[in-house]
């Protein structure tokens, strides 16, 4: 890594799965777009900015009628970021923040549809064994949504406050990193948004009240 323009870029997840679908070989912009779901135009520019960055280079030109097509690699399969370029307080507030707006607007979706955007759903608070609140998602008879079956929509969303042991937080890092990697390879036809959260909260401001009885 080089320089900050560059860390700026490969510390957004967006702009780095642009520049992943130029990693495994030389493509086009075209078949590139059509990978990513997106316009042409739309990703001209961007590869533009890559190829002005030095994230990209073009491999190779293949003469047609017309315009010769462009054919662009990535400059690496991966790339090593510095935290003297970037501290690591704004790598994980800049993704947090830019897929966080996401989330929110996939949720929105989900409670826009069936059957949550009919009358009678709501949210109700309970409290857990630890002492800390959470939301449930039910209706006015007492029905969870995740009591639907295939009916519910397939969406988690909360922030839980434990109270671990180190060793039972070394145990669920683990297993939460272990069922992330169990389904990022799949390769289904539907799009989710998964996030995981696990940090030590001691002394953090927000969080002063005492576990309950």
């Amino acid at each position: 890594m080089e320089n900050a323009l560059q860390a700026n870029l490969l510390i957004d997840r967006s702009w780095v799965r642009l520049l992943g679908a130029f990693m495994a070989e030389a493509r086009s912009i075209a078949d590139a777009a059509r990978t990513l779901n997106v316009t042409t135009e739309w990703l001209f520019s961007r590869v533009r900015r890559l190829e002005r960055a030095g994230l990209l280079v073009v491999q190779d030109i293949r003469p047609r009628a017309g315009r010769a097509v462009r054919l662009y690699r990535a400059t690496s399969n991966e790339y090593f970021v510095p935290f003297s370029l970037v501290p690591p307080d704004q790598v994980g507030r800049q993704n947090r923040a830019r897929h966080l707006e996401r989330f929110e607007a996939a949720i929105q979706r989900t409670f826009s549809n069936p059957p949550l955007d009919t009358q009678g759903w709501g949210f109700v608070t309970a409290r857990s064994k630890n002492g800390d609140m959470y939301f449930r998602i039910m209706s006015e008879e007492g029905v969870l949504w995740a009591d639907l079956g295939e009916a519910a929509p397939v969406m988690v969303s909360g922030w839980h406050l434990l109270h671990l042991s180190p060793k039972d937080a070394r145990a669920l890092q683990g297993e939460l990193r272990a069922l992330h990697q169990r389904y990022m390879t799949c390769s289904g036809e539907v799009p989710f948004l998964l996030g995981i959260f696990l940090a030590d909260s001691s002394n953090v401001a927000g969080l002063e009240h005492e576990r309950g009885g």
